[in-house]
């Protein structure tokens, strides 16, 4: 995201580019809300891992940035987002290591987990957890953020259009013909499952340019940010969103869609032909399009390894593969499990709270149990809350350098000089965290997980 952001903001400060379209794909997918706590002990039959012993290490108060709301393994909007998700899931490329080799056109990737991962119930992670996971993103409804089905995997047009031969051509052909002319059912199925959420999140970086020094000639032309969003992803150049709110001007503008959106292409870099196709192959042939079957190209090796076969070879496929998050579970009821650091606890109004995985293999987390506030703080908002005593440590990359300022003459005042720390964008409070254990490369890196991994 940060080299896809910047290239945008390039284009978005030097060229004035006058319409944009989406960016980033979403998934109504909820995510793991687990209400009762964690057991200590369990047996290890049945492919269950015993948990480890967890202390009570006490409770940290962390600000993390503004959530959504939406957050999920599948779909982020927000920096915020970002980072819980990354202290409750992990990427398959920090639980397996993946191998590439070239064959004819094509590319032959083994993706082979490390031994005994775990998810946040002591199940044991193996290849059938990975196949289940990329069958999920090979589905035709699925709009998450992720690309998998972008990736020229052998045999996923089979399973993606329920055919082959000479009726698989005629019904890409036929899902072309729908999406030049996509009727109201469809139109809807695409603003509502896909290009509200790519809005949503695009309105939240549009904010975030009013903290950036480099946009503030942009900004100051448009006060508000609803109408710089308005003007900049509005298909329609007479829509200004002039007295709408944020929710209200997504939900206009994304009705101003159909199918086109080959100027988010130019603008993003991202493809969005693929997930288009996908909404209409489910529209058109919902009994038959994607899952029943198998991917010719997906397959088992071992019970911790798992063969993808392409019949094109390109770099970028490598990352598509590994970057998605790793989850067990349908969904269905409790959401997913992941495999990181902490677990969703609970989740009210103004409250995100966090505990430990007792089933996480490596480093103990520290602190036991994370309360994260919802809502949007400044920086100086935040170390004001440090120095009351109602958080104890705050995430504050996106805004600190534009707040340099005041943040340095309220750091000379009085009780503040011990009351609250900065490191880089990270405040906190100096008594309730140790500051040899805040580890300044993960700090540089706004790296969640290496961050809480080490704290104490």
């Amino acid at each position: 995201m940060g080299t896809e952001r910047k290239k945008r903001r390039l284009i978005f400060l030097t060229a004035c580019v006058a319409v944009v379209v989406l960016y980033g794909l979403s998934a109504g997918m909820s995510q793991r809300r687990q209400s009762e706590g964690q057991k200590e002990t369990m047996q290890t039959s049945g492919g269950q891992n015993a948990a480890r012993p967890v202390d009570d290490h006490g409770s940290l108060r962390l600000y993390l940035g503004e959530l959504s709301g939406h957050e999920s393994p599948f779909h982020t909007e927000s920096a915020g987002d970002n980072r819980l998700m990354a202290l409750v899931y992990q990427r398959v490329q920090e639980l397996a290591d993946i191998t590439v080799k070239r064959q004819n056109k094509g590319a032959v990737y083994e993706i082979c987990l490390h031994p005994d991962v775990t998810d946040s119930q002591g199940r044991l992670v193996t290849a059938d957890t990975l196949l289940y996971n990329y069958y999920l993103r090979c589905q035709t409804a699925y709009t998450g953020d992720d690309r998998v089905c972008e990736v020229p995997v052998k045999g996923l047009d089979v399973y993606r259009y329920g055919a082959s031969g000479k009726m698989l051509r005629k019904r890409k052909k036929k899902t072309a013909q729908v999406l030049k002319k996509p009727d109201k059912t469809l139109r809807r199925q695409i603003a509502g499952q896909l290009v509200t959420p790519i809005l949503r999140r695009e309105y939240q970086w549009v904010r975030s340019l009013y903290y950036d020094m480099a946009a503030r000639k942009l900004c100051q032309k448009y006060p508000d940010p609803v109408q710089l969003f308005a003007y900049y992803y509005a298909p329609s150049t007479a829509y200004t969103g002039k007295g709408k709110d944020a929710e209200k001007a997504v939900e206009e503008i994304a009705d101003q869609y159909g199918a086109e959106l080959d100027r988010l292409s130019e603008m993003t870099g991202n493809s969005y032909r693929e997930k288009l196709r996908g909404l209409a192959a489910e529209r058109l042939w919902k009994q038959t399009a994607a899952g029943d079957g198998v991917i010719a190209g997906i397959s088992k090796v071992d019970e911790r390894t798992i063969r993808i076969e392409t019949t094109k070879y390109r770099r970028q496929d490598l990352e598509r593969l590994g970057e998605i998050y790793l989850v067990t579970g349908t969904g269905e009821q409790d959401g997913y499990l992941g495999t990181g650091l902490y677990v969703l606890q609970q989740e009210d109004k103004d409250t995100v709270t966090l505990c430990c995985n007792s089933y996480y293999q490596r480093e103990a987390a520290n602190p036991t149990q994370l309360l994260v506030p919802k809502g949007d703080l400044t920086t100086v908002e935040c170390i004001r809350k440090i120095c009351a005593g109602s958080l104890d440590m705050a995430c504050v990359w996106e805004r600190v350098a534009y707040e340099k300022d005041k943040i340095g003459k309220m750091l000379k005042k009085g009780d503040v000089l011990w009351k609250c720390a900065l490191l880089g964008g990270v405040a906190y409070h100096p008594g309730r965290v140790n500051a040899t254990t805040l580890r300044r490369d993960a700090v540089e890196q706004e790296d969640m997980f290496r961050i809480m991994s080490g704290l104490k």
